[in-house]
């Protein structure tokens, strides 16, 4: 759910290729050579087009413990990265005449949001998807939404410092219902609410990254639809895709296929769950989402699937002008709950305790990559590092593959 920022522009980088062997055979070097220094517990890689699939492997552990082997079918929390499903969920909603980009949220929602700074300013479902609505993530709340599933065997003192107190923050948290937690957050006067979960700008104003936002824009197509996000899902998006081992929860998957996910310091850490899980709690493998983003540039690119093909482009294509975006940059910009960078690079990245996750199609070259680790990146410089090596890697090969056709 968290955002890599800075970090993720340090992944998507071209570097040197060498012609000293095939590309296949260098690539599966470069990440094997990775997959045995000691930043990483498993780790699984995909390269592809719409129509090919020229690399898939998995490297280390889905289970140190047990020395359980990570594999593209491996199956893990993927970050962030859930949030395009919340996209592609929000433009069939609109094909099905359920509303529009422009509808007021308060002209869905059983509870009335209003930003405090500017209370007679209408927050629209453009406004959720581009994450310019002025709903921000305030720590205090929003940290409310992490749900240990065994609050009473963890031991954080076990950990290193920095998830030691992440661990004690959450270990009270109870499950409850994603409309409860929404109001408690949103509306004065309940549980969670505070001024500081608004930003100070109007909204329409400004780009400001929002998981509370997202998870909000999921429950308005529950409101409208009259199904829960799983069922819509399940049914306009996994079962078209082929994705039958991906789900919501713990329940809805092969538990037994699942990764186990690890600290800074590979310690295997609690199974955790999202109050929010529209924001960052999809569970899949590197093999489904390669086959999820085959289909969603194929409907880009003019095929009628899940989506009319006019829906998907507006869904990917940049939205933000520059005033929307901090000091006027353009270079980096957003669809809906879909990141499109420098114009050429569509797709999202997710990170969250023992995860980090990227999936990114890179138009110029036609070619698509996504990568999955079970471990801690986010504050981790040594598995920062070997994730980088492996993004490279995969660059590198990718830009051989081009260099080959022509």
């Amino acid at each position: 759910m968290k955002q890599l920022g800075t970090i993720l522009l340090l992944f998507i980088t071209v570097v040197q290729h060498s012609k000293a062997q095939t590309p296949e055979v260098l690539l599966r070097q470069q990440l094997d050579s990775i997959s045995r220094l000691t930043g990483l517990a498993g780790f699984g890689v995909a390269v592809f087009s719409t129509d090919s699939l020229y690399f898939e492997n998995g490297y280390g552990y889905a289970d140190l413990e047990n020395k359980k082997t990570y594999t593209t079918n491996t199956i893990q929390n993927i970050g962030s990265i859930s949030k395009t499903f919340i996209g592609v969920a929000l433009m069939k909603t609109i094909e099905m005449g359920k509303f529009n980009l422009d509808t007021p949220i308060n002209d869905i929602l059983p509870f009335r949001v209003v930003h405090p700074k500017y209370p007679e300013a209408v927050i629209s479902v453009r406004h959720l998807a581009t994450h310019t609505s002025g709903i921000v993530d305030f720590e205090k709340g929003y940290d409310r939404s992490y749900v240990l599933e065994n609050p009473s065997s963890v031991v954080p003192e076990n950990y290193e410092k920095d998830m030691e107190k992440y661990l004690n923050k959450v270990r009270s948290n109870g499950k409850m219902p994603l409309k409860k937690y929404l109001k408690g957050y949103l509306v004065p006067g309940e549980e969670f609410h505070s001024k500081k979960n608004f930003s100070k700008f109007a909204p329409g104003k400004r780009y400001v990254y929002s998981n509370i936002a997202s998870a909000l824009a999921a429950y308005c197509i529950e409101v409208v639809t009259g199904k829960s996000f799983p069922e819509f899902t399940q049914e306009h998006i996994f079962k078209k895709v082929g994705m039958h081992d991906t789900g919501w929860s713990y329940d809805s998957i092969d538990q037994t296929a699942h990764a186990k996910t690890y600290s800074n310091d590979l310690k295997a850490l609690p199974k955790y769950s999202l109050v929010t899980y529209p924001d960052g709690g999809l569970r899949t493998s590197v093999a489904s989402i390669t086959r999820y983003l085959q289909t969603m540039v194929r409907c880009y690119q003019g095929e009628d699937i899940i989506l009319k093909p006019e829906s998907c482009q507006e869904m990917m294509k940049a939205q933000l002008a520059p005033s929307q975006l901090e000091d006027g940059e353009d270079t980096d910009n957003y669809g809906f709950f879909w990141e499109y960078n420098r114009e050429t690079i569509i797709g999202h990245n997710g990170g969250d305790p023992g995860i980090l996750t990227l999936m990114y199609y890179y138009k110029d070259i036609e070619m698509g990559a996504v990568f999955f680790t079970n471990t801690n990146v986010i504050d981790n410089p040594v598995a920062s590092k070997q994730v980088q090596a492996c993004w490279n890697a995969i660059r590198s090969y990718m830009k051989q593959l081009v260099d080959q056709k022509v």
